[in-house]
């Protein structure tokens, strides 16, 4: 409830306009854009009790509009033996590039999680680089050269996706107008709410 309620004040506020920022509430707030149709940079805190740091928020609408996809590509690195960031969220059709900044042979595992069906597995050479569009879902990813490096990717249909701190704040940019789905991805399974 606490979330749903959170969630409806900060959309909102997405369609009440003004020039300067709005406070919804003490720990959100939207921002007018710049320019016309680029929609509005969105910024809130869950609470602990709610979620966790490093919990998921995604906004999807419900309507079935379209939304934008991302032009710039999601990275994941491999360095240090790690990859880097543990955690990445991409967008269906967004690019995602997987790059090795290593002077060392790695490759990349990728696998859907639900079906554990594999989608590819690429050497990626010393400072090389591969790049895949993926459709929404939970992968994970491995290299089997160095089996302790491990990470993951969440895949949303729409742009609006982050990960809290750990103070619970997060952010998204040009959230446009309308009425959503949120979704908080922090446990077992994810709570949705109709806002």
């Amino acid at each position: 409830v606490r979330s749903a309620a959170i969630a409806a004040l900060l959309l909102a506020s997405l369609g009440c306009g003004s020039n300067t920022s709005t406070p919804v509430t003490d720990t959100a707030q939207t921002q007018q854009p710049a320019s016309p149709g680029q929609g509005v940079a969105l910024t809130g805190r869950l609470a602990s009790s709610l979620a966790p740091p490093s919990s998921v928020v995604v906004l999807e609408r419900v309507d079935g509009t379209e939304l934008p996809v991302k032009t710039e590509a999601a990275i994941m690195d491999q360095a240090g033996y790690a990859f880097l960031p543990e955690f990445l969220i991409a967008q269906a059709g967004q690019l995602v590039q997987f790059r090795n900044s290593e002077d060392v042979l790695h490759n990349v595992r990728l696998t859907e999680v639900s079906s554990q069906k594999p989608v590819f597995n690429v050497a990626t050479l010393a400072f090389g680089k591969y790049e895949h569009k993926l459709e929404p879902g939970f992968y994970n990813v491995t290299c089997d050269i160095h089996s302790t490096m491990r990470a993951s990717i969440l895949v949303t249909a729409s742009p609006y996706a982050a990960s809290t701190s750990e103070d619970g704040s997060f952010s998204m940019s040009h959230v446009r107008p309308g009425k959503y789905n949120l979704t908080i991805y922090s446990g077992t399974a994810p709570v949705v709410r109709p806002i």
